[in-house]
């Protein structure tokens, strides 16, 4: 038997990679610094008529059309790293095709206890989404 070489077999299984800074344009943090992974983002309904803009950002948008995602998710869908993934959704949201929410996160000065630990709301959400799973 003769077994024929499929250049393209298996191309599906590998992620296409690209240098970090190359899809950041060299960018690392700046207004991105301060958006946590659990924020929720979502796409507004003209963003997905959008031209000129990279494939990753194109992912984003379609990951977060008509569903709320969180930036650590996109990061994970898109397979990205996860301060890749803060700029992008940050270019994003100022070219206005994302809203990004983020009050409730982990870092909200309203989700600390006078202790400065984590308050009982915040763990009680938690808890009441992982009993929905």
């Amino acid at each position: 038997m003769t077994e024929t070489l499929d250049p393209y077999k298996g191309a599906d299984d590998e992620a296409y990679t690209v240098r970090p800074y190359a899809v950041t344009g060299g960018r690392v943090s700046g207004a991105s610094k301060g958006l946590p992974m659990e924020a929720l983002v979502q796409a507004d309904s003209a963003a997905q008529n959008a031209r000129g803009l990279t494939p990753e950002k194109r992912k984003i948008l379609q990951l977060a059309a008509g569903q709320y995602q969180s930036v650590a998710e996109l990061s994970a869908h898109t397979r990205l790293p996860l301060g890749v993934v803060r700029v992008l959704v940050t270019d994003l949201a100022e070219e206005k095709y994302l809203t990004i929410h983020t009050s409730g996160t982990a870092d909200d000065e309203a989700t600390h206890d006078a202790n400065g630990g984590l308050s009982l709301s915040l763990l009680e959400s938690v808890l009441d989404g992982i009993a929905a799973l």
